[in-house]
């Protein structure tokens, strides 16, 4: 008996290690090598890097398809986008939750219904969200990164109930990344 929970010691660290490699390898998420950021996949097929951002301030929400404080949060980040257009800004979205809760088919049509225009992302681990939000993956979480694509302060927890108060905290972020941002030498879009 004893060799046996011996064998399924060594068996299980070992499949979870490939489990673990095999989804790195699918490109669902992949926390960044300097630690700081991520790779994740969009819903339309395309790898998001943090550090390939640089030059940008970058805000990225994390949030579900069943989060209520989530849809009014997409409010608030659709209308801040268009406020930022043209301004070294980009904000993006990551759903925590797995393809087995909602599929890609179901999260897009969740993406055409809200008007969510801003790049969308897949997090089914909450491997990326975890190096933002150490209590129990609670969403909404924004994370701020700045120019140099390291994040920025502490991750905005929650929402407000007052989509205004909400935006303004957003916008003073934005804005004091704003200003940090080096002059000379940064890119932006």
């Amino acid at each position: 008996m004893m060799r046996l929970h011996g064998r399924t010691a060594f068996a299980l660290p070992l499949l979870l290690l490939l489990a673990a490699a095999g989804a790195r390898a699918q490109g669902t998420a992949a926390p960044a090598a300097n630690g700081d950021g991520f790779r994740l996949k969009g819903l339309d097929g395309k790898f998001y890097d943090t550090a390939e951002m640089k030059g940008d301030v970058l805000v990225v929400s994390f949030g579900s398809t069943s989060c209520v404080p989530c849809f009014y949060e997409h409010m608030a980040i659709e209308e801040l986008k268009v406020e930022y257009t043209g301004k070294p800004v980009r904000f993006l979205w990551v759903s925590v939750e797995s393809p087995k809760e909602v599929s890609n088919n179901v999260l897009r049509y969740y993406v055409k219904e809200r008007r969510i225009t801003v790049p969308v992302l897949r997090d089914p681990g909450g491997v990326a969200l975890a190096q933002y939000e150490k209590t129990g993956n609670r969403v909404p979480v924004v994370v701020f990164f700045d120019a140099e694509g390291r994040p920025s302060g502490k991750a905005q927890q929650g929402m407000p109930q007052d989509i205004t108060v909400y935006k303004q905290l957003v916008r003073e972020r934005v804005n004091a990344l704003l200003a940090a941002r080096p002059a000379a030498g940064a890119g932006g879009r």
